[in-house]
């Protein structure tokens, strides 16, 4: 086996020290390659989450203490309480404080909020004139209780907030849900998930 001169090799040593070989280049590609699996990861978790979101909350059924608890109804194990103290009016014009928008829809200190265990007639789109008839006399029947005393409202709903920007919340006088009594008059329904028709 020859080996090399020293001489050589001093010269390939210069050579390579002038003539430096060129920095890697960062291949972006390459390095989402290496983390595609996580990358997929993220899209399904961020598509299941919008997915789930979009779920009425009555399909969220879960067994607690034998008891079968609608999330739909209820939401929240322990909901915060929040005290409603004001006078009410119904709503006109942009500036709205306290009034009242329909039978279950109202602002509370220039918040607007949604009582998430009902749904009551609409006034301003209504699908027919008993709608709206029906509407406008559940606005009178939430104006009247708002204006009552012993009034509280519940989060007990998984989001805060629907897609219309709403705080969702359940409203009670005296512990007891102002919903019941709206649709024990026949002035709304129970929040299933879906709109009921109030035509025929």
């Amino acid at each position: 086996m020859t080996r090399k001169p020293a001489r050589v090799i001093l010269l390939k040593d210069a050579r390579q020290k002038l003539n430096p070989p060129p920095p890697p280049r960062w291949k972006p590609f390459a390095a989402l390659y290496r983390i595609r699996h996580a990358l997929v990861s993220i899209c399904l978790v961020s598509l299941a989450v919008i997915h789930f979101e979009k779920l009425p909350y009555s399909y969220l059924i879960v067994p607690i203490g034998n008891k079968l608890i609608d999330y739909g109804v209820t939401g929240a194990i322990s909901p915060r309480t929040e005290a409603i103290d004001g006078r009410f009016v119904t709503c006109s014009g942009p500036h709205r404080v306290n009034c009242v928008v329909d039978g279950d829809t109202f602002w509370y200190r220039s918040v607007k909020y949604r009582i998430s265990d009902i749904n009551a007639p609409e006034i301003g789109r209504p699908s027919c004139e008993a709608e709206r008839r029906l509407g406008q006399e559940a606005q009178v029947a939430l104006l009247q209780t708002l204006n009552g005393s012993g009034l509280t409202m519940e989060r007990r709903e998984r989001r805060d907030v629907d897609q219309y920007g709403r705080k969702l919340r359940v409203v009670l006088q005296d512990g007891r849900s102002i919903g019941d009594a709206l649709i024990a008059r026949g002035l709304a329904h129970r929040w299933e998930g879906h709109k009921l028709s109030w035509c025929g």
